[in-house]
């Protein structure tokens, strides 16, 4: 028998070419952890309010975005900034005499307020310019939760700074206190906001960190405008002006006050 010649294999057919392959991710790339953008499983009552900002901000994110509970939200993140700053004003309690036991958590709350209030039109334009679609009334809840999680910081700050208010004489000393912890504080609000620009599509960081820093300059400003903060004060408002570096110079440079009197044990 003859043998039946094998035909040659078929060779196989090519395939259709595939994407590139793929560059690994930067940290710059990856959504920032806890900011995937979902709505609030407990609700945007307080403590959902505050359990939200510490451990799924981009919650917050949706209800400003795309949910229909804003409004809500703003209020319960009202309450934690005003909580928050009420706080820490009568922390100090040892160094406010007179009015200024009430006046100064009031100046406190108001000054924030105002300050936002002021900076409030420049960040939304600043938000554009970043590469942001978002609405004005975006850019109030974000600046709102910003300072939220501002206020549960200088909350968790009290005990701190009451510790220090108790066993402390000197005003510049004390007044330094408050300043670092407000600048923590406002840090990490800060950080929400920028993180949560990232979330939602920002493209140039630039415009956003110059509103940080004029944002930083104005709490500090109005700080100084609504003086004194600390210590005694015969009239609510003071009655000179005077740039906040000015101020915080003359106070390092000032006598320091008359030591208590000890009582008899």
């Amino acid at each position: 028998m003859n043998d039946v010649p094998t035909p040659p294999p078929i060779p196989p057919a090519p395939l259709p070419p595939g994407p590139p392959p793929s560059q690994p991710f930067t940290e710059a790339d990856q959504p920032p952890r806890g900011y995937f953008i979902a709505a609030m499983a407990g609700g945007p009552g307080l403590g959902a309010a505050m359990e939200a900002l510490l451990k799924h901000p981009g919650s917050t994110i949706f209800e400003f975005t795309e949910g229909t509970r804003s409004r809500v939200l703003a209020r319960s993140l009202l309450i934690v900034i005003l909580a928050g700053l009420a706080l820490f004003g009568v922390a100090a309690v040892d160094f406010t005499h007179g009015i200024q036991w009430w006046a100064a958590p009031l100046k406190l709350i108001g000054g924030l307020f105002l300050s936002a209030l002021l900076c409030l039109p420049s960040l939304y334009i600043f938000s554009c310019l970043s590469g942001l679609e978002i609405r004005f009334k975006t850019s109030l809840g974000l600046l709102l939760a910003a300072l939220a999680l501002s206020g549960l910081l200088l909350a968790g700050f009290t005990p701190v700074v009451w510790v220090f208010s108790q066993s402390s004489d000197s005003l510049p000393f004390m007044g330094a206190i408050m300043i670092v912890i407000w600048g923590i504080s406002l840090f990490f609000g800060l950080k929400f906001l920028s993180t949560a620009a990232r979330a939602l599509g920002m493209k140039h960081r630039l415009h956003l960190r110059l509103w940080m820093g004029i944002f930083i300059l104005v709490t500090f400003q109005m700080s100084c405008a609504l003086r004194p903060l600390l210590g005694h004060a015969s009239t609510f408002l003071p009655e000179e002006k005077k740039f906040f570096l000015q101020h915080w110079s003359e106070q390092l440079n000032a006598d320091p006050p008359p030591e208590r009197p000890h009582q008899a044990g």
